[in-house]
């Protein structure tokens, strides 16, 4: 793996670390003519790093096993990686770099806000760009190169909002989410779905900074209004915030997170028994839950690897990869085969089976998980397209 240009850490190094996110060495080591790169473009380090190093970690494995296999065609793959941070503008830097040289792909971050700003640098360039945002509108915006490894909001929204009315019998939900374009993407998909399902309209709407440090304030909003339930989007660090600070405040109606509270407890940033009588919500369940050989195998690679168990956004990044991989081995190393190879395959990943809809998306599941009092996890609901 070549890092070109790792910029230096900001001051939640502390948070971090906590975080089980281990430091990136740089590599000067050039690149052989015959290799093939293989652009990536992620948050490893700020507080959004929890959407970086571990997916960093997981298209390391794939391509090392790949490698280990020959390659493609006898050519090993080189992962060029770019640190995209907490800005925007630092992803639009960081394409850029990455740009310079000549991938055949790029993985992007799990965000939609930084995938929307590095979108039109990929389609200007025809390059395929694979990540896994789960805000609505990316893949509305007629790209021809975009591909989500990832659900989307209109899946997983629908299924907690049914989940909350049907299931919980709640009718007076309370959305708080972080003030980005995710977050307003977990807002309007939920908002939309208890008006068109059931002619319900929120009790009440609060955001926040994704660098606040307290969240007193909109959680007292959702109990003023006299919330059922909660429901919010946000990034592991405040997800765990919003949990701990819950419990302080003796806020105890049904509380679903978005996908970063499971990020949030694999990386143990929130103890068992604060997070107990809390969901979580994601593309599937936590890959240990799963049965499957195959599964367990790769959590205890992966565990061996990093010292933590995956997620389910590092197995979607982990399964993206080893697709791409296929579709290069059957198609060659060009843009043009492999964006026309990722619309047309159908792949069997660790996790299931991943195949492109009209607007490039590969995974069409969701799931919400609850938080036990004796710290094991209950899938509660799943939804499969």
């Amino acid at each position: 793996m070549r890092v070109q240009n790792l910029a230096r850490s900001v001051s939640l190094a502390g948070v971090i670390a906590a975080m089980g996110v281990a430091p990136v060495l740089l590599s000067t080591q050039a690149n052989a003519e015959d290799e093939i790169e293989v652009g990536v473009v992620l948050p490893i380090t700020s507080v959004l790093a929890p959407y970086g190093k571990p997916f960093v970690d997981a298209l390391e494995m794939a391509v090392a096993d790949a490698n280990a296999a020959g390659g493609i065609d006898g050519r090993k793959i080189e992962l060029v990686v770019e640190d995209s941070q907490a800005s925007n503008t630092v992803a639009i830097n960081a394409i850029n770099k990455v740009m310079r040289g000549d991938p055949v792909a790029v993985f992007g971050p799990a965000l939609g806000t930084q995938i929307l700003a590095i979108m039109p640098t990929t389609e200007q360039a025809k390059v395929p760009l694979i990540a896994g945002p789960s805000t609505r509108k990316v893949t509305q915006q007629g790209a021809d190169y975009f591909f989500r490894n990832s659900t989307h909001d209109a899946i997983a929204k629908e299924n907690w909002t049914r989940y909350l009315v049907e299931d919980l019998g709640k009718k007076k939900i309370g959305i708080l989410h972080v003030a980005n374009e995710w977050g307003y993407s977990g807002r309007d998909n939920t908002a939309g779905f208890l008006k068109e399902l059931y002619g319900l309209e929120p009790v009440s709407i609060a955001s926040y900074q994704p660098t606040d440090k307290d969240l007193t304030a909109p959680i007292l909003q959702m109990v003023n209004a006299g919330a059922d339930a909660i429901v919010s989007q946000g990034h592991p660090v405040d997800e765990a915030l919003l949990v701990k600070q819950m419990k302080q405040l003796g806020v105890d109606v049904p509380h679903i997170a978005s996908g970063s509270l499971c990020v949030s407890v694999l990386r143990g940033l929130v103890s068992a028994e604060e997070v107990a009588g809390h969901y979580c919500e994601g593309p599937d369940v936590i890959p240990s839950l799963s049965e499957k050989p195959a599964v367990q195998a790769w959590v205890k690679a992966y565990k061996e690897k990093t010292g933590f168990e995956p997620d389910i956004y590092a197995t979607h990044y982990y399964d993206a990869m080893n697709m791409l991989i296929q579709v290069m081995r059957q198609q060659g190393a060009d843009r043009e085969k492999i964006r026309d190879g990722l619309r047309d395959a159908s792949y069997e990943g660790v996790i299931g089976t991943y195949k492109a809809d009209e607007e490039g998306n590969l995974w069409h599941n969701a799931a919400i998980m609850k938080f036990l009092p004796d710290g094991k996890i209950e899938v509660v609901r799943r939804y499969s397209n």
